[in-house]
């Protein structure tokens, strides 16, 4: 069944635009409350801090009351926020989350949760897409409030996730990208104990990730380096992913993390993406840890981490995820859970980055018509070739874009920017004109 309205992460756009206009988003409230609840059922609702995010959140409540659902509004919290109260609150059969995480302010989503707080399967992705297309009846009217209560829920649970951690003299700071983490980050780490600086947490509805967050951590690393703070904590604009700045001002990924994460939990394996580097995963084997390759996405790699039975999994761009606590990404756990890490083993955030040796990566597209053209037997043998090539020493993935018509082109190796340019003309010459 088609799911086009679903992308990798629900359904995104610019807001205003079908399907996030006032019609689409009642569309996709009757479609939930339909699938999920019968009358009288209540579903959550959270919202990131983007200037359409309120208005998206009163068409989904119009949804989902037409068709006889109560509508709970929890207000402005992160996305692993949403998911930990649908799980945890036993009145709620499903949640929904308004944002676009790290996209800029002019694009919004709706994310749905399961009962469990998971995400969707493709199935009920294409159930949902046919109720949306369709329509829906209406039925006898239901209800909505707002519970502000739940987001300190979700605050009280992360305190706990420390397990007694103490940050008493740790001195950092933190960049909210201007979004649904604003306030929250700075009340949970205040509470371990730690000498809290609070970046970009004013937001206006426009400037959520706008020269911060976890996709620009420049004024964080300089803001660490300039008050010699002990390290910087980047959130994404729904803060389910997070990117750390060591005392020395650099920049530590999510490959860095979950080998953090993986070494002190004495984990017997990681569930990562294609796109982690191959210096993370040589420091994994000489620490004796599998690693399991996914395709991108964080919904992939919670697939893995259900297949494999391992307790950690996570991306580069900073998605970390611990089965075991929260089926979804959430960078203020990550961070919580890293920083009782770094705590309990005596050694700075930067020394155990020093561990792993990244090399370099380099990322090209090229326009590509047709995704069938990389499957073919001659780019199979490119690959193999150019990778046989590199003797261990570097690493090519070449794979077609789910958003954009052009084929990535990812490269590791000690002159990767070089190289990726030349393979990339080589692929060209390979597939013929796709422009």
């Amino acid at each position: 069944m088609p799911r086009e309205l679903f992308g990798t992460d629900g359904v995104r756009g610019l807001a205003g635009q079908y399907p996030l206009d006032t019609a689409g988003v009642r569309a996709i409230g009757k479609a939930v409350g339909t699938q999920f609840a019968n009358p009288g059922q209540a579903i959550v609702i959270g919202q990131d801090t983007r200037e359409s995010s309120g208005q998206i959140v009163t068409d989904l409540i119009a949804g989902l009351t037409a068709v006889g659902v109560e509508a709970v509004s929890a207000g402005v919290l992160p996305t692993p926020g949403l998911a930990y109260i649908t799980r945890e609150g036993n009145q709620f059969v499903a949640g929904i989350m308004v944002t676009a995480s790290h996209n800029p302010y002019e694009y919004n989503g709706i994310k749905v949760f399961d009962s469990r707080g998971g995400k969707l399967s493709d199935e009920i992705e294409s159930i949902l897409n046919k109720l949306i297309k369709e329509g829906t009846p209406d039925k006898q009217a239901g209800t909505s409030r707002s519970d502000p209560e739940l987001v300190q829920a979700y605050e009280d649970f992360l305190v706990g996730c420390g397990d007694g951690l103490q940050l008493g003299g740790l001195r950092l700071a933190i960049d909210s990208a201007n979004g649904s983490a604003s306030g929250i980050a700075q009340r949970i780490f205040t509470r371990l104990g730690a000498e809290v600086t609070a970046l970009f947490n004013n937001p206006d509805g426009r400037n959520i990730n706008a020269q911060c967050g976890a996709t620009d951590t420049k004024a964080l690393a300089e803001r660490v380096a300039a008050d010699h703070l002990d390290l910087g904590i980047a959130l994404d604009g729904d803060a389910d992913r997070v990117i750390m700045i060591d005392e020395q001002g650099r920049e530590v990924k999510g490959d860095y993390l979950l080998y953090i994460l993986a070494v002190s939990g004495n984990c017997s394996g990681v569930v990562a993406t294609v796109m982690s580097n191959i210096g993370f995963e040589l420091a994994l084997t000489r620490e004796h840890i599998a690693l399991e390759r996914t395709a991108v996405g964080d919904r992939y790699v919670l697939e893995g981490l259900e297949r494999t039975g391992y307790k950690l999994g996570g991306e580069q761009s900073g998605h970390i995820i611990f089965p075991d606590i929260l089926a979804t990404g959430d960078g203020l756990l990550a961070a919580v859970k890293t920083l009782q890490a770094v705590s309990a083993s005596n050694k700075s955030l930067a020394q155990w980055c020093d561990a792993v040796e990244l090399l370099p990566q380099a990322l090209v597209n090229i326009p590509l018509k047709d995704k069938a053209v990389l499957d073919s037997p001659a780019v199979e043998n490119f690959i193999n070739e150019h990778t046989l090539a590199f003797a261990g020493k570097g690493r090519l993935l070449i794979r077609p874009s789910g958003t954009e018509p052009v084929a990535r082109i990812m490269v590791e190796a000690e002159d990767a920017e070089a190289v990726a340019e030349r393979l990339a003309e080589e692929l060209k010459q390979l597939i013929g004109d796709q422009s």
